[in-house]
């Protein structure tokens, strides 16, 4: 067992360096795919956005791609004692994350040609999950997916800290105060090293897509993102991002010795040199956790065990006890994160998104909440109601929910043009 108080002591403090600035933001039409990196692509219009999907596609058609689902890690912020990736959340079907990614998936392969190899999906448990995971594929056939087309890695635990109040960091003697927690979405590499399955087929690989379980409009092996890689010899790194509200829960994207992401947690750490942007009229972006990779860039973190370099960062977190009168525990989740790696890449760049389409985050019960107009299923409704208007139909008042096995992206729609939809409807 490491020194976790040491652990502790380093990750709660300064570390961040000096002079981050913002990222560089280039249009499309603009941007030299040779030269440009650690920058922000501007949200392509719909005629370029048409023709990265295409280029996707074809992509796509060709193979050498997979998926990999972030859900290793608790959700305790959402009071559900279920796994994260279990969590009912589509507005009206009450369809699961994990079930809305993979059923996206599938679509994905009816758009591809009838021969295209299907892309493998790698789903990151943690041994606080996983058989429920495990159990759950099982019971709803993989989602149509093919059952050995979905694979099951668990990362590691790391300490998780309850604090007494009495003593911020804990002393030696203290009883009690040490569990474990999911080792944090960093360990995805030191996992994938260990996961035969992956390391069978990496040398087949081209990219993998990572996405975050929590995001219920994620959009998995997205055409437009990699149709966008193949325009950059060489990228290593590309990520989605927004443009960050106010001082919402987002880590931002920043430029110092190299493109980094600073934990929205940590902002208030940043040196006062490097905190100016945020204050200032640039247009900040922040992360939301959907990330391609280049399999040689990933390769190169396995072969050189370069995870071994990730910093241990201190998340606090509550846990509810397993005990009849349910007590809070509240303490530091020590946690790897992904976006650290990046410190390895020499060829990074973003791209923005459009946030209503693209982010609806469950991280918070107010993210679930029904009540709240800004819940996920809300936010789903309104990407649904978008989608039949551009088709052409006349919508009125009430919750859309669209199937994935229908439209990945608004597309197949046509038949509505004209019609009139109102009240709950579920189009499948």
């Amino acid at each position: 067992m490491p020194d976790y108080r040491a652990l502790l002591r380093e990750a709660l403090s300064p570390r961040l360096e000096p002079g981050l600035l913002p990222l560089p933001t280039v249009s499309l039409s603009n941007v030299d795919t040779e030269e440009s990196h650690n920058c922000v692509i501007l949200e392509p219009n719909s005629d370029e956005r048409s023709q990265l999907f295409h280029e996707g596609i074809t992509e796509l058609n060709k193979g050498g791609y997979a998926l990999l689902i972030l859900s290793g890690g608790l959700a305790t912020r959402l009071r559900y004692e279920l796994p994260k990736a279990l969590l009912p959340i589509s507005p009206i079907r009450k369809k699961t994350l994990l079930q809305l990614h993979l059923e996206r998936v599938r679509r994905l392969e009816h758009m591809l040609d009838h021969d295209a190899p299907r892309p493998k999906v790698f789903i990151l448990t943690s041994k606080f999950n996983h058989d429920d995971i495990r159990n759950y594929l099982a019971s709803v056939n993989f989602c149509g997916l093919d059952k050995d087309q979905v694979i099951t890695f668990q990362q590691d635990t790391a300490p998780y800290v309850a604090l007494n109040f009495d003593d911020f960091i804990p002393s030696e003697g203290d009883s009690g105060t040490l569990m474990e927690s999911p080792k944090g979405n960093g360990d995805v590499f030191h996992a994938l090293s260990k996961c035969t399955e992956f390391m069978y087929i990496v040398d087949k690989l081209k990219m993998i897509h990572v996405i975050a379980i929590d995001n219920a409009l994620s959009r998995p092996l997205d055409p437009e993102l990699l149709g966008l890689s193949m325009r950059f010899p060489g990228l290593e790194v590309l990520n989605k991002c927004v443009v960050r509200r106010g001082q919402e829960n987002l880590g931002v994207f920043c430029k110092g010795s190299y493109a980094q992401i600073v934990e929205y947690s940590e902002i208030e750490k940043l040196p006062e040199n490097s905190a100016a942007f945020l204050n200032s009229t640039n247009t900040i972006y922040g992360n939301i956790c959907d990330h391609l990779f280049s399999a040689q860039f990933i390769k190169k973190v396995i072969n050189n065990r370069l995870y071994e370099s990730l910093p241990y960062h201190a998340a606090m977190k509550s846990v509810i006890a397993k005990s009849s009168d349910a007590t809070e525990t509240y303490g530091y989740a020590l946690e790897l994160f992904i976006f650290d790696i990046f410190a390895f890449a020499t060829k990074l760049v973003c791209i923005e998104v459009n946030r209503e389409m693209q982010f609806a985050p469950v991280k918070y019960f107010a993210d679930r909440d029904f009540a709240n107009i800004l819940s996920a299923q809300h936010r789903m409704s309104a990407v649904a109601k978008q989608w039949l208007e551009a088709a052409g139909a006349i919508v009125k008042e009430g919750l859309i929910e669209i199937s994935p096995s229908i439209s990945y992206g608004g597309e197949n729609l046509d038949q509505y043009k004209g019609k009139h939809i109102e009240g709950d409807v579920y189009i499948e």
